[in-house]
Protein backbone atom coordinates (compact mmCIF):
# COMPACT_ATOMS: atom_id res chain seq x y z
CA UNK A 1 0.00 0.00 0.00
CA UNK A 2 1.62 3.16 -0.95
CA UNK A 3 2.01 6.43 1.78
CA UNK A 4 -0.88 7.97 -0.12
CA UNK A 5 -3.38 5.59 0.78
CA UNK A 6 -1.98 5.31 4.13
CA UNK A 7 -2.96 9.39 4.75
CA UNK A 8 -6.86 9.63 4.34
CA UNK A 9 -7.07 6.23 6.35
CA UNK A 10 -4.87 7.99 9.53
CA UNK A 11 -6.88 10.62 9.48
CA UNK A 12 -10.13 8.43 9.58
CA UNK A 13 -8.86 7.13 12.72
CA UNK A 14 -7.32 10.38 14.40
CA UNK A 15 -11.20 11.86 13.92
CA UNK A 16 -12.96 8.61 15.04
CA UNK A 17 -10.52 8.83 18.33
CA UNK A 18 -11.69 12.20 18.89
CA UNK A 19 -14.54 11.81 18.87
CA UNK A 20 -14.96 8.57 21.10
CA UNK A 21 -12.67 11.20 24.05
CA UNK A 22 -15.07 14.22 23.50
CA UNK A 23 -18.19 11.50 24.23
CA UNK A 24 -16.13 9.78 26.91
CA UNK A 25 -15.69 13.74 28.52
CA UNK A 26 -18.98 14.75 28.12
CA UNK A 27 -20.93 11.61 29.64
CA UNK A 28 -18.35 11.36 32.51
CA UNK A 29 -19.16 15.34 33.61
CA UNK A 30 -22.61 14.88 32.98
CA UNK A 31 -23.08 12.28 35.53
CA UNK A 32 -21.39 13.04 38.51
CA UNK A 33 -23.18 12.25 41.27
CA UNK A 34 -25.24 15.51 42.35
CA UNK A 35 -25.12 16.81 45.63
CA UNK A 36 -28.00 16.51 47.87
CA UNK A 37 -29.55 14.69 50.86
CA UNK A 38 -28.22 11.47 50.25
CA UNK A 39 -24.79 12.86 49.60
CA UNK A 40 -23.97 15.76 51.70
CA UNK A 41 -25.42 17.48 55.23
CA UNK A 42 -25.21 21.31 56.63
CA UNK A 43 -22.99 21.91 59.58
CA UNK A 44 -24.77 21.72 62.29
CA UNK A 45 -23.65 24.82 65.35
CA UNK A 46 -24.44 24.36 68.86
CA UNK A 47 -26.31 26.65 69.85
CA UNK A 48 -24.87 29.53 72.94
CA UNK A 49 -28.40 28.55 75.11
CA UNK A 50 -30.22 25.16 74.89
CA UNK A 51 -34.13 25.52 76.11
CA UNK A 52 -36.36 22.87 77.72
CA UNK A 53 -39.72 22.23 79.35
CA UNK A 54 -39.86 21.06 82.38
CA UNK A 55 -41.86 21.68 86.23
CA UNK A 56 -41.14 22.30 89.66
CA UNK A 57 -40.96 19.70 91.96
CA UNK A 58 -38.89 18.51 95.13
CA UNK A 59 -36.00 16.47 95.11
CA UNK A 60 -37.33 14.77 98.52
CA UNK A 61 -40.60 13.49 98.37
CA UNK A 62 -42.34 9.74 99.25
CA UNK A 63 -45.50 8.40 97.89
CA UNK A 64 -46.72 6.30 100.92
CA UNK A 65 -49.57 3.34 100.43
CA UNK A 66 -51.13 0.71 102.98
CA UNK A 67 -49.94 -2.85 102.28
CA UNK A 68 -53.15 -4.32 103.13
CA UNK A 69 -56.95 -3.78 102.80
CA UNK A 70 -58.93 -2.06 105.81
CA UNK A 71 -60.99 0.31 107.82
CA UNK A 72 -59.19 3.84 108.25
CA UNK A 73 -59.64 5.12 111.50
CA UNK A 74 -57.04 7.95 112.12
CA UNK A 75 -56.42 10.66 109.65
CA UNK A 76 -54.95 13.82 111.35
CA UNK A 77 -54.21 15.88 108.66
CA UNK A 78 -54.88 17.32 105.92
CA UNK A 79 -53.15 18.54 102.41
CA UNK A 80 -51.12 21.34 102.80
CA UNK A 81 -50.31 20.63 106.71
CA UNK A 82 -46.95 20.36 107.90
CA UNK A 83 -45.60 17.35 109.23
CA UNK A 84 -42.29 15.84 110.96
CA UNK A 85 -40.29 13.09 110.23
CA UNK A 86 -41.41 9.95 111.98
CA UNK A 87 -45.14 10.87 112.45
CA UNK A 88 -47.93 9.27 111.77
CA UNK A 89 -50.13 10.65 109.09
CA UNK A 90 -53.17 7.97 108.69
CA UNK A 91 -53.86 4.43 110.37
CA UNK A 92 -55.86 1.36 109.80
CA UNK A 93 -58.12 -0.53 112.79
CA UNK A 94 -56.14 -2.66 114.25
CA UNK A 95 -58.66 -4.80 116.54
CA UNK A 96 -57.83 -7.44 114.33
CA UNK A 97 -54.34 -7.80 114.03
CA UNK A 98 -54.11 -7.19 117.35
CA UNK A 99 -56.13 -10.36 118.26
CA UNK A 100 -53.87 -12.31 115.94
CA UNK A 101 -50.91 -11.08 117.68
CA UNK A 102 -52.19 -12.16 121.27
CA UNK A 103 -53.10 -15.98 119.56
CA UNK A 104 -49.51 -16.02 117.91
CA UNK A 105 -47.63 -14.82 121.60
CA UNK A 106 -50.06 -18.13 123.24
CA UNK A 107 -49.23 -20.28 120.60
CA UNK A 108 -45.61 -19.10 121.23
CA UNK A 109 -45.72 -19.57 124.96
CA UNK A 110 -47.53 -23.33 124.61
CA UNK A 111 -44.21 -23.93 122.11
CA UNK A 112 -41.96 -22.65 124.42
CA UNK A 113 -43.19 -24.95 127.41
CA UNK A 114 -43.43 -27.77 125.51
CA UNK A 115 -39.49 -27.12 124.17
CA UNK A 116 -38.41 -26.15 127.69
CA UNK A 117 -39.74 -29.58 129.55
CA UNK A 118 -38.46 -31.51 126.79
CA UNK A 119 -35.19 -30.09 127.35
CA UNK A 120 -35.51 -30.61 131.21
CA UNK A 121 -36.45 -34.58 130.71
CA UNK A 122 -33.94 -35.04 128.09
CA UNK A 123 -31.27 -33.84 130.97
CA UNK A 124 -32.87 -36.04 133.35
CA UNK A 125 -32.82 -39.02 131.57
CA UNK A 126 -36.79 -38.63 131.76
CA UNK A 127 -37.34 -38.64 128.12
CA UNK A 128 -34.97 -41.88 127.34
CA UNK A 129 -36.58 -43.89 129.71
CA UNK A 130 -39.83 -43.64 128.42
CA UNK A 131 -38.42 -44.43 124.95
CA UNK A 132 -36.56 -47.11 126.19
CA UNK A 133 -40.01 -48.69 126.78
CA UNK A 134 -41.08 -48.64 123.62
CA UNK A 135 -37.72 -50.78 122.16
CA UNK A 136 -37.41 -52.94 124.93
CA UNK A 137 -39.07 -56.18 123.28
CA UNK A 138 -36.79 -55.37 119.46
CA UNK A 139 -33.81 -56.64 117.86
CA UNK A 140 -33.14 -53.52 116.95
CA UNK A 141 -29.74 -51.88 117.82
CA UNK A 142 -30.90 -50.39 121.36
CA UNK A 143 -28.92 -47.31 121.94
CA UNK A 144 -28.70 -46.46 118.01
CA UNK A 145 -32.76 -46.79 118.31
CA UNK A 146 -33.22 -44.67 121.19
CA UNK A 147 -30.79 -42.09 120.54
CA UNK A 148 -32.25 -41.53 116.67
CA UNK A 149 -35.56 -41.37 118.72
CA UNK A 150 -34.69 -38.34 121.42
CA UNK A 151 -32.96 -36.52 118.35
CA UNK A 152 -36.14 -36.38 116.04
CA UNK A 153 -38.49 -35.39 119.28
CA UNK A 154 -35.51 -32.81 120.08
CA UNK A 155 -35.71 -31.52 116.12
CA UNK A 156 -39.47 -31.52 116.40
CA UNK A 157 -40.06 -29.41 119.44
CA UNK A 158 -37.46 -26.87 118.08
CA UNK A 159 -39.24 -26.38 115.02
CA UNK A 160 -42.67 -25.71 116.48
CA UNK A 161 -40.77 -23.39 118.83
CA UNK A 162 -39.20 -21.81 115.32
CA UNK A 163 -42.52 -21.35 114.07
CA UNK A 164 -44.26 -20.24 116.79
CA UNK A 165 -42.19 -17.15 117.19
CA UNK A 166 -42.28 -17.02 113.16
CA UNK A 167 -46.29 -16.06 113.68
CA UNK A 168 -45.61 -13.46 116.53
CA UNK A 169 -43.24 -11.80 114.22
CA UNK A 170 -45.10 -11.85 111.11
CA UNK A 171 -48.39 -10.63 113.22
CA UNK A 172 -46.53 -7.79 114.77
CA UNK A 173 -45.22 -6.68 111.23
CA UNK A 174 -48.71 -6.68 109.82
CA UNK A 175 -49.74 -4.77 112.94
CA UNK A 176 -47.06 -2.52 112.25
CA UNK A 177 -47.95 -2.16 108.42
CA UNK A 178 -51.42 -0.98 109.62
CA UNK A 179 -50.28 2.44 110.41
CA UNK A 180 -48.24 5.11 107.94
CA UNK A 181 -45.53 7.38 109.43
CA UNK A 182 -43.48 10.30 107.34
CA UNK A 183 -40.11 9.22 106.37
CA UNK A 184 -39.37 13.03 105.65
CA UNK A 185 -40.05 16.46 107.85
CA UNK A 186 -42.54 18.10 104.71
CA UNK A 187 -45.85 18.77 103.72
CA UNK A 188 -48.89 16.48 103.05
CA UNK A 189 -49.24 16.89 99.28
CA UNK A 190 -51.81 14.24 98.80
CA UNK A 191 -54.36 12.23 100.43
CA UNK A 192 -57.23 10.32 98.65
CA UNK A 193 -59.15 10.62 101.19
CA UNK A 194 -60.62 13.30 103.47
CA UNK A 195 -62.46 11.15 106.30
CA UNK A 196 -61.61 8.23 108.47
CA UNK A 197 -63.90 5.18 108.52
CA UNK A 198 -63.69 4.52 105.24
CA UNK A 199 -62.42 1.14 104.07
CA UNK A 200 -58.98 1.81 101.89
CA UNK A 201 -57.24 -0.55 99.40
CA UNK A 202 -53.21 -0.73 99.03
CA UNK A 203 -53.97 1.94 96.25
CA UNK A 204 -54.92 4.74 98.29
CA UNK A 205 -52.08 6.93 98.18
CA UNK A 206 -50.11 9.91 100.16
CA UNK A 207 -47.51 11.73 99.62
CA UNK A 208 -45.02 14.28 101.31
CA UNK A 209 -42.69 16.64 99.96
CA UNK A 210 -40.24 18.72 100.97
CA UNK A 211 -40.76 22.61 100.13
CA UNK A 212 -37.11 23.67 101.29
CA UNK A 213 -35.81 21.05 98.09
CA UNK A 214 -37.52 22.41 95.79
CA UNK A 215 -35.97 22.46 92.15
CA UNK A 216 -36.81 22.99 88.14
CA UNK A 217 -36.58 19.48 86.70
CA UNK A 218 -36.18 20.40 82.93
CA UNK A 219 -36.47 17.80 80.08
CA UNK A 220 -33.43 17.48 77.94
CA UNK A 221 -33.57 16.05 74.74
CA UNK A 222 -31.16 13.36 73.97
CA UNK A 223 -28.96 15.47 71.38
CA UNK A 224 -28.38 18.25 73.81
CA UNK A 225 -27.95 16.97 77.08
CA UNK A 226 -23.56 16.63 76.58
CA UNK A 227 -23.68 20.60 76.50
CA UNK A 228 -25.18 20.48 79.94
CA UNK A 229 -23.20 20.41 82.86
CA UNK A 230 -23.48 21.20 86.40
CA UNK A 231 -23.11 24.65 87.21
CA UNK A 232 -24.53 25.70 83.97
CA UNK A 233 -26.28 28.92 84.35
CA UNK A 234 -30.08 28.88 83.53
CA UNK A 235 -32.87 31.44 83.17
CA UNK A 236 -36.17 30.42 84.42
CA UNK A 237 -39.56 31.27 82.93
CA UNK A 238 -42.17 29.85 85.28
CA UNK A 239 -45.80 30.09 84.44
CA UNK A 240 -47.45 32.56 86.39
CA UNK A 241 -44.75 34.30 87.43
CA UNK A 242 -44.38 38.09 86.13
CA UNK A 243 -40.30 37.83 86.51
CA UNK A 244 -38.00 35.19 85.37
CA UNK A 245 -35.77 33.72 88.02
CA UNK A 246 -32.11 33.01 88.09
CA UNK A 247 -30.70 29.35 88.58
CA UNK A 248 -27.52 26.70 88.30
CA UNK A 249 -28.14 23.32 87.26
CA UNK A 250 -27.78 21.35 90.28
CA UNK A 251 -27.74 17.65 88.95
CA UNK A 252 -28.16 15.55 85.94
CA UNK A 253 -30.05 12.39 85.98
CA UNK A 254 -27.75 9.44 84.18
CA UNK A 255 -30.62 7.72 83.14
CA UNK A 256 -32.81 9.02 80.03
CA UNK A 257 -36.76 9.19 81.16
CA UNK A 258 -39.49 8.30 78.14
CA UNK A 259 -42.02 11.24 78.24
CA UNK A 260 -45.92 10.80 77.38
CA UNK A 261 -45.84 11.98 74.31
CA UNK A 262 -42.88 9.21 73.21
CA UNK A 263 -39.89 11.63 73.53
CA UNK A 264 -36.93 10.14 75.10
CA UNK A 265 -35.14 12.83 77.32
CA UNK A 266 -32.35 13.35 80.20
CA UNK A 267 -33.69 15.55 83.18
CA UNK A 268 -31.71 17.81 85.15
CA UNK A 269 -32.40 19.36 88.29
CA UNK A 270 -31.79 23.11 88.61
CA UNK A 271 -31.94 25.02 91.90
CA UNK A 272 -33.03 28.99 92.25
CA UNK A 273 -32.15 30.89 95.62
CA UNK A 274 -36.11 32.45 94.82
CA UNK A 275 -37.29 29.27 93.39
CA UNK A 276 -39.01 28.03 96.77
CA UNK A 277 -40.27 31.54 97.88
CA UNK A 278 -42.27 32.16 94.18
CA UNK A 279 -42.79 28.91 92.83
CA UNK A 280 -45.58 25.95 93.74
CA UNK A 281 -45.42 22.47 93.30
CA UNK A 282 -46.01 21.23 89.80
CA UNK A 283 -46.03 24.62 87.96
CA UNK A 284 -44.51 24.05 84.30
CA UNK A 285 -42.20 26.51 82.54
CA UNK A 286 -38.96 26.71 80.76
CA UNK A 287 -35.31 26.70 81.39
CA UNK A 288 -33.15 28.60 78.86
CA UNK A 289 -29.49 26.87 80.01
CA UNK A 290 -26.09 28.55 78.77
CA UNK A 291 -24.04 26.25 77.07
CA UNK A 292 -20.73 28.65 76.34
CA UNK A 293 -20.73 26.65 73.11
CA UNK A 294 -21.05 29.62 70.60
CA UNK A 295 -19.92 28.85 67.04
CA UNK A 296 -19.04 25.35 67.64
CA UNK A 297 -19.73 23.47 64.99
CA UNK A 298 -20.88 19.41 65.45
CA UNK A 299 -20.53 16.81 62.94
CA UNK A 300 -20.79 13.19 62.41
CA UNK A 301 -17.45 11.65 64.42
CA UNK A 302 -16.47 9.33 61.51
CA UNK A 303 -16.48 12.24 58.35
CA UNK A 304 -13.23 13.52 60.07
CA UNK A 305 -10.14 12.41 58.77
CA UNK A 306 -7.07 11.62 61.14
CA UNK A 307 -8.69 13.63 63.70
CA UNK A 308 -7.84 17.03 61.39
CA UNK A 309 -9.99 16.89 57.70
CA UNK A 310 -12.95 16.96 56.82
CA UNK A 311 -14.54 16.88 53.08
CA UNK A 312 -16.86 19.48 52.20
CA UNK A 313 -18.80 20.54 49.04
CA UNK A 314 -17.43 23.83 47.68
CA UNK A 315 -20.37 24.73 44.72
CA UNK A 316 -20.11 20.99 43.57
CA UNK A 317 -16.39 20.35 43.98
CA UNK A 318 -15.21 18.28 46.94
CA UNK A 319 -12.95 20.14 49.14
CA UNK A 320 -10.79 18.69 51.96
CA UNK A 321 -10.72 21.11 54.91
CA UNK A 322 -8.11 21.30 57.56
CA UNK A 323 -10.25 21.61 61.09
CA UNK A 324 -9.45 21.96 64.81
CA UNK A 325 -11.27 18.74 66.65
CA UNK A 326 -13.55 19.67 70.56
CA UNK A 327 -14.66 16.62 72.65
CA UNK A 328 -16.72 13.30 71.02
CA UNK A 329 -20.10 13.26 72.26
CA UNK A 330 -21.85 9.97 71.12
CA UNK A 331 -21.59 9.95 67.37
CA UNK A 332 -20.62 13.57 67.16
CA UNK A 333 -17.63 15.38 67.30
CA UNK A 334 -17.18 19.03 67.86
CA UNK A 335 -15.45 21.43 65.20
CA UNK A 336 -13.93 24.03 67.15
CA UNK A 337 -12.78 26.08 64.15
CA UNK A 338 -12.38 25.54 60.03
CA UNK A 339 -16.33 25.33 58.87
CA UNK A 340 -18.32 28.10 58.26
CA UNK A 341 -22.39 28.38 58.89
CA UNK A 342 -22.25 27.56 54.96
CA UNK A 343 -20.25 24.14 54.48
CA UNK A 344 -21.81 20.81 53.89
CA UNK A 345 -20.65 17.83 54.93
CA UNK A 346 -19.85 15.12 52.60
CA UNK A 347 -21.42 12.10 54.45
CA UNK A 348 -21.61 9.38 50.98
CA UNK A 349 -17.47 8.87 48.83
CA UNK A 350 -19.62 7.98 45.82
CA UNK A 351 -19.97 11.91 45.66
CA UNK A 352 -15.75 12.63 46.04
CA UNK A 353 -15.10 9.64 43.20
CA UNK A 354 -17.24 10.60 41.14
CA UNK A 355 -16.23 14.16 40.92
CA UNK A 356 -12.46 13.73 41.57
CA UNK A 357 -11.92 10.83 39.37
CA UNK A 358 -13.81 11.39 36.33
CA UNK A 359 -13.34 8.01 34.04
CA UNK A 360 -11.67 10.10 30.71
Amino acid sequence: MTSKKLIPLFLILAVGAGLIIYVSRGSASATPAASGPSMTVPVKFVSSTITADGSVTAQNQATLNFQTTGKLTYLPFKPGDKVQAGQTIAKLDTYTLQRQLTAALNNYRTARDTFDQAQANLQDNVLKSQITSTYVNTNLDFNSTVNDAIKRIADQNQAALDNSVINVELANYALQLSTLTSPITGVITRQDVTVPGLNITPATTFAVADLDSLVFRADIPLQDIYYVSPGSVVTLAIDGLPDHLSGTVSKIYPSKVILPTGEAVYQVDIVSDTLKNQAKLDQTGTAIISTNSENVAVVPAWTVLGGKSIWVDNAGTPQLKSVTIGPTFGNEIEIISGLSPDDRIIINPEYIIAHRYQIL
